[in-house]
């Protein structure tokens, strides 16, 4: 799937007061580069993930202003977090595939490559493949291995979309439609055994962003997606490319107060650069353990003697809570 890049740049208050180091690190095998996602997969393309025990902690996010920037992490007048569950972030390389690979040769992977979590697709109308393994075992048995999980839903796509053949936002139903995918979302990642406070990545696929009306359309969904997440108790989040994704919604942070922006990005461009910085994406929005990066497409990689077509990614975002 292929993620926008935008990011608000508004001086509201900034999130995450505070950053509480949680978990233990576990031994990655190679050296941990910084991978960075760019596109994940629709009914067309596939799509892949990021991970979790390379460096797990948990933090306190307040998800509406976790976007804005930061005037001061120890503000008082910082906005008051929702009512979620903490947030518990990894940071270090990670991996997506459109199909979730066996538990044997996850665990292969596991014992003999750098990466340490792993995207997997929970469900939308415009999802390109089958879950493969996945069920809740498999979420329940990848989790005690070590790996951390990214849940991703492909829901409805902008209506100028560049990829064809994909089901489409309606602009007079944009917000019910945003509302209805993520509670659909969150049934899902609740079936599988993520808990509240995990996030659901949103894939929003390459569109149009010069088209006012489209981007507006956008907007609207990935609000709706946000807030009924939130109600949930779930994190909101959006992979996009950097070219239009992210940077919709950071003209959006900067420009929309009313707004209601993801906790978390996933930034798409395959640069082959595994860190989280982008140019898409301001350095003080979404700073605080609020990111991934798909930094190369598809290809295939051999480890335990195990070969994934898989996408390259550096993860220092939120990953998943499993029951």
């Amino acid at each position: 799937m292929e993620k926008p890049s935008l990011a608000r740049q508004t001086t509201l208050g900034s999130l995450f007061a505070a950053l509480a180091l949680f978990g233990s690190v576990a031994t990655a095998a190679p050296a941990q580069a910084e991978c960075v996602h760019h596109a994940h997969r629709s009914a067309a393309h596939s799509h892949r993930g990021a991970g979790h025990h390379a460096g797990t902690r948990r933090a306190a996010a307040s998800s509406h202003a976790v976007a804005r920037p930061a005037e001061s992490a120890d503000s008082a007048d910082q906005p008051d977090a929702p009512d979620l569950p903490e947030m518990q972030v990894l940071k270090g390389p990670g991996f997506d595939t459109c199909r979730a690979p066996s538990l044997a040769t996850m665990q292969a992977w596991y014992d003999s490559s750098a990466y340490r979590a792993v995207g997997i697709y929970i469900g939308g109308r415009n999802r390109a493949c089958g879950g493969g393994h996945l069920t809740a075992d498999w979420v329940s048995g990848a989790s005690a291995q070590g790996w951390g999980l990214i849940p991703v839903y492909v829901g409805l796509q902008a209506p100028c979309v560049l990829q064809k053949g994909l089901a489409k936002m309606r602009a007079a139903h944009a917000e019910q439609e945003g509302a209805a995918d993520a509670a659909d979302a969150a049934a899902r990642a609740q079936g599988y055994g993520l808990q509240p406070g995990s996030p659901i990545y949103f894939d929003l696929e390459a569109f149009n962003h010069g088209n006012r009306g489209c981007v507006s359309v956008v907007l609207a969904y990935i609000g709706a997606w946000t807030s009924e997440l939130h109600a949930d108790g779930y994190y909101s989040a959006v992979y996009g490319s950097a070219a239009s994704g992210m940077a919709t919604l950071t003209r959006a942070v900067a420009s929309r107060p009313s707004f209601d922006p993801p906790d978390a990005i996933w930034i798409a461009r395959w640069d082959r650069r595994p860190k989280t910085a982008d140019s898409s994406v301001p350095r003080d929005v979404w700073a605080h353990h609020q990111r991934i990066k798909q930094y190369r497409g598809g290809h295939v990689e051999r480890h335990g003697g195990v070969g994934i077509d898989i996408d390259s990614d550096y993860v220092d975002g939120p990953v998943a809570l499993v029951y």
